[in-house]
């Protein structure tokens, strides 16, 4: 058995005003001024399993926890301690006693431990775990019934604080949405409130994405953002948190219109720009390009190395020579002699329109070919653009089957977003199309999706705070090229705390 477990003695930060702590800090007081003089211990975990709080009567507990790193912020799931009070309630979300032996780490066996979940009695979500704990040999079976009844009234704050949220995020939604005719909406826990106008603008698939938006909200109040909706229409949309109101969310929509793209509007001669279009593979680039140009001549460069190799060279110097709009697939593909002679062609003048891998993966004159097109559009991968995935799949299936009349349900579109999509557009794809197979008409649940696709990994299922906090670290990482010294000092925390963060949100490196 180990003595140690793999922890990180710098702790892990963690919000010292969440809605967990401010529900259980005056329950806790309480039960710590009974139990003073019982040399018993209480802890309190997050839904991650992070300690958010630890009381000792027992100066031994306290000595083993922080000879073990186990500080507030520590993880205390089942992946990092094995079997504990703490990490298997979390991961049965049941109440449970653990007694000595039948810990994991080798210094727990001293201690028997309770652990009971917290449940939302609002979204019925687990919010966290309290623990007590007593030396081995004093076990006390009245702690169990002690620790429900805390856990009980924990809940009961939880609820009384939830009833608070939707008064303020009601009263916020009301103030906005008088004698206004945009549309207005207000998204809460477990409440949706929406005016006239926004009935009429917004479509059930909208709800989720408006969700995955208001996640994203954890590293700022507000933000600026556009929405496709499932209508296909373009919106302009401030999201504001609420104050008071924990995660309420209030959204100002107004209709935009997409800018006019000058490769739609004749010969591409006659723009004077050309365009480059950028993104990890599966992002659309193609169709993106298609878009842009309808009418233009087609070249492959991944065909540059194939077996007619010389033939197509001379197709691209005859494309490079001629008037009319050319699309270059797949210039990070081009060799490096061929490369030379479009970077030749567009510094005398010739505008075209080019596809290829990341602008920071292209080297040599790809690169040079690359810097010369000052319009550059980069594709965003899949789980970046998780707001718009119920837009994307509809749109898909409607591509695939325009006789199909099919609706995704917003539990099917959350479930979507929340999925890594490591091969993009090309997988959602291959999940509408069958999709489509089982079903053409009507509500697609949950039962519709490929089995794999029917839940996500635990790892996934990030609450909204550490979702965007995922994100801002992913984007760090991607902006430094993976350097995590440059990138704690951009997201302003130490490098020993990114290192947690990274090993806690399942962020691979």
């Amino acid at each position: 058995m180990p003595d140690r477990p793999p922890v990180d003695e710098a702790g892990i930060e963690f919000d010292p005003s969440s809605r967990l702590l401010r529900a259980a800090e005056p329950v806790l007081q309480e039960l710590a001024d009974q139990l003073h003089g019982t040399h018993y211990t209480l802890l309190l975990a997050d839904r991650d399993g992070r300690l958010v709080y630890r009381w000792f009567d027992a100066p031994r507990w306290e000595g083993v926890l922080d000879g073990l790193g186990l500080r507030t912020g520590a993880s205390s799931a089942e992946e990092t301690l094995g079997t504990n009070a703490i990490g298997t309630a979390l991961e049965t979300r049941r109440g449970i006693a653990i007694h000595g032996q039948e810990h994991y780490i080798e210094p727990f066996k001293g201690f028997s431990c309770y652990g009971h979940p917290i449940i939302s009695p609002v979204s019925r979500r687990l919010e966290g775990i309290l623990d007590i704990s007593e030396p081995a040999a004093e076990g006390n079976p009245l702690l169990a019934p002690l620790l429900v009844r805390a856990v009980e009234d924990i809940e009961l704050r939880l609820l009384d604080q939830a009833k608070t949220s939707e008064r303020l995020l009601l009263a916020a939604f009301h103030a906005e949405a008088r004698g206004r005719s945009r549309a207005v909406a207000a998204l809460g826990e477990d409440v949706m409130l929406t005016n006239t106008a926004a009935v009429d603008l917004l479509g059930p698939g909208d709800y989720a994405s408006m969700r995955l938006l208001a996640d994203q909200l954890a590293m700022a109040p507000e933000r600026q953002t556009q929405l496709t909706l499932a209508s296909g229409l373009v919106v302009d949309v401030h999201l504001q948190r609420v104050a008071g109101a924990g995660e309420g969310t209030l959204f100002r929509f107004r209709p935009t219109a997409r800018p006019r793209q000058a490769w739609n509007t004749g010969n591409a001669r006659s723009t004077g720009r050309s365009i480059l279009i950028h993104g990890p593979a599966g992002t659309g680039r193609s169709t993106e390009a298609r878009r842009l140009a309808p009418g233009a001549t087609i070249l492959n460069c991944a065909d540059a190395t194939a077996g007619e190799a010389r033939s197509w060279a001379v197709g691209l110097r005859e494309a490079l020579a001629a008037e009319h709009d050319l699309c270059l697939e797949n210039i990070d593909m081009l060799p490096d002699g061929l490369a030379a002679l479009v970077v030749d062609a567009v510094a005398d003048g010739r505008v075209i329109l080019a596809t290829s891998a990341p602008v920071a993966e292209l080297s040599g004159p790809r690169a040079a070919l690359a810097a010369m097109v000052l319009d550059r559009r980069e594709l965003a991968t899949l789980r970046e653009r998780a707001a718009e995935i119920g837009t994307l799949a509809m749109q898909m299936a409607r591509d695939l089957n325009p006789a199909a009349n099919i609706r995704l349900i917003p539990s099917v579109v959350e479930t979507l977003a929340n999925r890594a999509w490591p091969g993009n557009l090309h997988e959602l794809r291959a999940v509408m199309t069958e999709v489509l197979r089982r079903r053409t008409a009507g509500d697609v649940t949950l039962s519709d999706l490929p089995e794999d696709y029917r839940t996500v990994a635990r790892q996934r299922a990030l609450g909204g705070r550490e979702r965007a906090e995922r994100a801002a670290i992913v984007e760090a990482l991607k902006r430094y090229d993976g350097n995590k010294s440059r990138a704690a000092q951009e997201l302003g925390i130490s490098r020993t705390t990114l290192y947690a963060r990274i090993r806690a949100l399942k962020i691979l490196t």
